[in-house]
């Protein structure tokens, strides 16, 4: 058993002595080094980057100038609904990204604002950072949030069938049907 420990050992010591090589081979300038790390993704190839290499959060161009599906798709792909709803409540703020998929759209905004809406272009989440439009939520709805909790600020808001689950920024969550009434509140950790 003495003798494995002793194996173990000595090729621990080698891993390290060789990982040691390595490191000072590529800090000299050797095997196209230029001294120092230097990351070769995310560089352009003019900059001594990989040529092949393609950034994962560059939106690609749209294919036939209207992409429907996947990352960086078009604002017009997306249903009418979903724009209006955008044009409604966040008539001033730039679309950065749209991400679409089979199961949901997801739509992201300058000030932060993340818009989830279902394939028909109904609105499902809105999650934010304290800046989403009071609007969004029905009178009596809002009225009850601002009731309840009149000092703070909403950061999310679902919506499941005929009730809001709306988050603040004091960390509570509070849960309010489409009529106004507080079903329900708990302390979000």
């Amino acid at each position: 058993m003495t003798n494995i420990k002793k194996i173990i050992s000595v090729l621990f010591v080698l891993a390290i002595c060789t990982g040691a090589l390595f490191a000072q081979y590529y800090d000299n300038g050797q095997a196209g080094g230029q001294g120092g790390y230097q990351d070769p993704y995310g560089q352009p190839p003019a900059q001594g980057g990989d040529p092949n290499y393609q950034d994962p959060y560059a939106q690609p161009p749209a294919q036939g100038g209207n992409a429907q599906y996947g990352y960086g798709v078009q604002l017009s792909s997306i249903p009418q609904n979903a724009q209006n709803f955008i044009k409604q409540h966040f008539a001033n703020v730039q679309v950065t990204f749209i991400e679409r998929d089979w199961d949901d759209i997801e739509v992201y905004l300058a000030n932060g604002t993340q818009i989830d809406f279902f394939p028909n272009g109904d609105w499902k989440e809105v999650k934010g950072y304290g800046n989403i439009p009071n609007t969004i939520l029905p009178a009596n709805v809002m009225n009850t949030v601002k009731r309840t909790y009149p000092n703070a600020a909403i950061i999310k808001i679902e919506k499941q069938f005929t009730i809001f689950e709306i988050k603040l920024n004091n960390m509570m969550e509070l849960y309010v049907d489409n009529n106004g009434q507080l079903i329900g509140q708990k302390w979000d950790d």
